[in-house]
């Protein structure tokens, strides 16, 4: 080494001279090989991508090494000629180039599984034989279009050291498919979409045409593709430059991407035209583009109908399917003429073909994502109405529930709430017209794609004749959460999908506005948001296993966890305790700017912490509200704070925050809350009160675990109330003299106290004592009081915390103790408020919204803890029913009925419900029969009921979950469900895995109320055998199971040595 060291710079530069012609030379040899290489060749050498290699970091076949633009260089790379050892000066340089290389292109490359074929499934459409198929090899060699890159033939070249900086293309990362995000080198400008639909076999054909901007100089074209076979990939630049020549593409299943290698490189700052040509299925599932069916006249009739969000736009055409890429759509669908298409724009034209066919032209859309996109194919009709503003509302359904009418109460409310929103948010709505579709089958409530959104039926189809006041409030706020997300998540997109609380939360907040703008006695807001969101999601909040609001999002898996009531209820709880302490005007102009400010575009919660912290500013007032809020949206869970009254100092209090968990032992079993240091910045209103009188409302801005405040109010015989309203996302504890003043305020004269205020009094006392922070008898202490309350609310909130304490309790031998407790503080009410009569006469707000709803309230606890009188209403109207085959059930209550008859009757009265269920077409009534079905106490009938729950032509895929969910509620199939659950979790997983909310919904459905030890063993067990399979959600049914066994064990006996006591006195 020392001599050839020691040559001069002359001999080296001609060394240098031969070295590149022996290179060039080879290089031309090389591609002459690759060119003559058969198209047969190169689809066998593609399709063996999917082999594993040794250690399992993906592609290792020829064809897949040959896409990198340079070779990352690696030890067993290169060899050290000792001839080529350069002087010293030039050696370091170089040497830093390599290190600089090696370390852009070690940090983007992921390990990866060993991928499959292509990612397409079996069994996929084929319309002549020449079709490509999914699960086969792609045909990714159209003839003309070139050949592998020429290092496909052997093992790859050391890079060449060089001095200059490596180029935009060098940087790329080798293997781009196999990042979790896509590069960001190219944007989606426009997309030209045209379909076929085949509705007699369930396929279509699809031909997409993408104007792409080349930011970042690039050698792939990467975009997502999923259960599509793609036929033909071509690429241009213009009309005068051509095409760019496509050396081959693969389908990446782990990452669901499309890779279109080319044999140049794409310039940056160009634009290209990305041409596809694929087919897939028509898929018999829920998401994607998907069939349903419903039966008109004994006719099955089919539909077509999409679900993108959150990513799978995939499944139905290659497409840059993240939020941030927002693009302009035109979209053409060609369909036979017996069927209409719809999409997010109106029909521009329809050219009519003389074969029975019909092409819909659209009009172009705004900027958009296109997990919003949507289309349909069905055959049904419509309604429409017309806003102020001119915007065209149609309601779509199955021709016989237009004639029915039932279509008529959304097509009205949605005209209205247009209006609404148009001058709350001072943004007019941005599309010509919207759509509301209600199809029998869909995985969610609804889908609020821009200008079509779709609902499943029974969210947007109401007989006024058979709906009850419940019915049409849950049909009520899913529009009015719908119509919300055409300016939150349509208009202004989350960025990412850590921030989905950003739409979601505030169409989550304003079903609340909206329905207290259609129907402004109903108090939503103030009142109906603290048991239906607040209350509720606290409860999951309260768990160890909890996460923040914004969440890392890294994978497509992680995007389905974000989807759940964390996102959607905290989210809503925290924007109403931040409009609560701001000032709802001045939050109103906040949410103006930010709509106006980024509109047409993507926004982040940063976005809109500025936007509400200018309004501040503009109002004389100076917060950082991201300062405040990042505690809130960041951390996990949230506060309880704790007032304790000083015995010295009469007027002052200690007051101290910590995180709120269930399960306080959890607080000891990890480091992460042996060591947290959670602290929020709480704002903490207040009053002082006495047997007649309560103080002005003070705020304290709690930031501190523990602060001493003087309240000159406080005096001997006054009580303390914080949190005013259930405003803040936190609970509120107080020293024992402090809660036995409050009961007795509300025993004495429980007016003083605002509704709103005793019902967070209710639910905060019931969850303090779960969680081992009170007493057990200080919630049931409490409630005595409610005899002599009138207002819903409070008996909302105490029905909600009884119903989970009589799960963990119904299977106990004492538990008669408990029941008769409960029926003692209910009878009194009951008694006084009767049953309805069935005299609605078509209008179901005719009747006292409140009142309605407070006599269904007690009507129920009265009926499911077994008043006497409660049962034999409920069986003199059932048997009437079926004696007269006239049901004169008042429709407020039916489902109260139904399910106590069930429970009570025989099995011919089981029979009787289960052939109302296959004849009514009003699907009001045929969600409650079938509800209904699941409180029998024969097991036999149970078993029955949960198999036939798998047959999707008895009972619709998104039924099957409740149906589950409530045999398990019952405390004679509980154990039942549970091993239905474990015995068909295969088939479950497979059918509703992908669906966000669903798995979660059925797995903590199955599971909240399983409470011995036995069975948190058994669901232990379980998940080791799907160990990683919706993670998430049995981690909290663990922790919910193990909370449920641990208060069982310390707190049972407690409880029932209290029940007995009070019931002797």
């Amino acid at each position: 080494m020392a001599l050839d060291g020691e040559r001069g710079e002359q001999e080296e530069e001609k060394e240098k001279k031969k070295k590149k012609k022996k290179r060039r030379k080879k290089k031309r040899a090389e591609e002459g090989a690759a060119e003559s290489r058969s198209p047969s060749q190169a689809t066998m050498g593609e399709a063996a991508a999917a082999a594993p290699r040794p250690g399992g970091r993906g592609p290792s076949d020829p064809w897949a090494d040959s896409v990198g633009v340079r070779p990352r260089t690696t030890e067993r790379h290169i060899t050290v000629h000792k001839r080529l050892v350069l002087a010293f000066a030039v050696s370091l340089v170089a040497l830093l180039a390599v290190t600089m290389l090696a370390v852009l292109l070690s940090l983007r490359f992921d390990e990866c599984g060993a991928p499959g074929a292509d990612g397409g499934p079996a069994g996929s459409p084929a319309r002549d034989r020449n079709a490509s198929l999914p699960g086969a090899a792609p045909r990714n060699h159209p003839a003309g279009e070139g050949s592998a890159p020429s290092e496909a033939a052997g093992q790859a070249t050391p890079a060449t050291p060089s001095a200059r900086p490596p180029s935009e293309e060098e940087r790329e990362p080798r293997r781009p498919w196999t990042q979790l995000r896509l590069s960001g080198h190219l944007k989606p400008l426009h997309y030209n979409l045209m379909l076929t639909a085949f509705m007699e076999n369930f396929t279509f054909a699809g031909e997409v045409n993408v104007e792409i901007a080349c930011r970042n100089a690039t050698r792939y074209v990467v975009l997502h593709a999923s259960r599509v076979a793609v036929e033909k990939v071509q690429v241009a630049e213009d009309r005068v430059a051509g095409a760019v020549p496509v050396a081959g593409f693969f389908l990446y299943p782990q990452t669901q991407v499309l890779v279109v290698v080319l044999n140049r490189t794409l310039d940056a700052q160009r634009n290209y035209n990305l041409k596809i040509v694929y087919n897939a299925l028509i898929e018999n599932e829920l998401l994607g583009f998907f069939r349903s069916s419903y039966v008109l006249h004994g006719e099955r009739r089919f539909l077509g109908v999409t679900q993108f969000s959150p990513t799978h736009a995939r499944k139905a055409f290659p497409c840059f399917d993240e939020p941030i890429y927002k693009a302009t759509f035109k979209i053409s669908i060609k369909h036979q003429a017996t069927y209409l298409s719809l999409s997010n724009m109106p029909v521009e034209t329809s050219v009519f073909e003389e074969d029975g066919w019909v092409t819909d032209h659209f009009s172009q859309t705004p900027l958009m994502s296109t997990y919003y996109l949507a289309w349909a194919i069905c055959n049904f009709t419509y309604r429409e109405t017309t806003t102020k503003s001119g915007v065209v509302v149609r309601l779509y359904a199955r021709p016989d529930a237009i004639r029915r009418g039932s279509g008529h109460y959304a097509l009205h409310i949605t005209k209205r709430l247009i209006e609404f929103y148009e001058d709350y948010f001072k943004v007019p709505y941005s599309l010509p017209k919207l759509d509301l579709l209600a199809v029998p089958k869909h995985p969610y409530a609804a889908m609020e794609n821009w200008g079509l959104s779709i609902f499943v039926e029974q969210r947007i189809l109401l007989d006024p004749s058979m709906s009850s006041i419940s019915y049409l409030l849950d049909v009520t706020m899913v529009i009015v959460h719908e119509i919300c997300h055409q300016w939150f998540g349509d208009l202004v997109t989350p960025v990412w999908w850590e921030d989905v609380w950003l739409k979601e939360g505030f169409a989550h907040y304003f079903e609340f506005v909206g329905t207290d703008y259609l129907y402004p006695g109903w108090n939503m807001e103030k009142q109906r948001f603290l048991t239906d969101v607040l209350h509720e999601v606290m409860l999951l909040d309260g768990l160890a296993s909890s996460h923040p609001v914004s969440q890392e999002v890294l994978q497509a898996t992680d995007i389905d966890r974000v989807f759940d009531w964390i996102a959607y209820k905290k989210g809503a709880a925290l924007i109403r305790m931040l409009a609560n302490f701001m000032g709802h005007s001045v939050f109103q102009r906040g949410l103006q700017d930010y709509l106006t400010i980024h509109k047409y575009g993507n926004a982040a919660r940063n976005d809109l912490w500025n936007a509400f912290s200018e309004a501040l500013k503009r109002n004389g007032k100076y917060v950082n509200i991201q300062e405040v809020m990042d505690q809130w949206t960041l951390q996990k869970g949230y506060p309880v704070i704790t007032i304790l009254g000083n015995a010295t100092a009469e007027k002052r209090v200690t007051i101290t925050q910590q995180r709120f968990i269930y399960d306080i032992s959890a607080k000891t079993k990890t480091f992460e809350h042996r060591n947290s240091s959670y602290l929020w910045q709480i704002p903490l209103t207040i009053v002082v009160g006495n047997r007649s009188h309560v103080s002005s409302e003070a705020i304290i801005w709690v930031s501190n675990k523990s602060e001493h405040h003087r309240i000159t109010s406080l005096g001997k015989g006054s009580w303390l109330l914080g949190n005013i309203n259930q405003t803040g996302y936190f609970r509120v504890n107080y020293d024992l003299r402090n809660w036995r003043l409050l009961i007795e305020q509300l025993i004495r004269n429980h007016e003083v106290l605002s509704v709103s205020n005793r019902a967070g009094l209710i639910d905060d006392a019931f969850s303090l004592a779960r969680a081992g922070y009170l007493p057990q008898n200080i919630p049931l202490e409490m409630i005595r009081y409610l005899s002599e309350e009138k207002d819903f609310l409070p008996w909302h909130a105490a029905s909600r915390a009884l119903y989970p304490l009589d799960k963990l309790l119904d299977r106990m031998e004492n538990y008669n103790v408990f029941n008769e407790y409960i029926l003692k503080q209910v009878a009194t009410t009951y008694l006084k408020l009767g049953w309805p009569k069935n005299n609605f006469n078509g209008s179901l707000v005719q009747a006292s919204y409140q009142h309605e709803e407070l006599r269904r309230e007690v009507i129920m606890l009265a009926c499911s803890f077994g008043n006497k009188h409660c049962h034999q209403q409920a069986s003199t109207l059932i048997s009437d029913w079926i004696s007269s085959n006239r049901n004169r059930i008042p429709v407020n209550v039916r489902d109260i009925v139904y399910c106590t008859g069930v429970s009570l009757l025989d099995e011919d009265v089981w029979e009787f419900i289960w052939m109302k269920f296959h004849s009514t077409t009003a699907v009001s009534e045929k969600k409650i029969l079938l509800e209904a079905l699941t409180c029998s106490d024969d097991r036999n009938l149970l078993n029955r009921l949960l198999n036939l729950s798998l047959n999707s032509e008895v009972v619709l895929d998104q039924d099957a979950i409740d149906v589950i969910i409530h045999v398990a509620r019952n405390p004679h199939g509980r154990d039942l469900a549970w091993k239905f659950f474990r015995d068909k979790w295969k088939i479950l997983n497979t059918r509703y895995g992908e669906a966000l909310f669903m798995n979660s919904k059925l797995i903590s459905g199955v599971t909240e109320y399983l409470n011995t030890e036995g069975e948190l063993k058994e669901l232990k067990n379980f998940m080791k055998n799907y160990d990683g399979v919706a993670a998430a959600a049995f981690s909290r049914a663990v922790e919910t199971v193990e909370t449920n066994v641990r208060w069982k064990m310390l707190f049972q006996d407690e409880l029932f040595q209290w029940l007995g006591k009070a019931l002797r006195h």
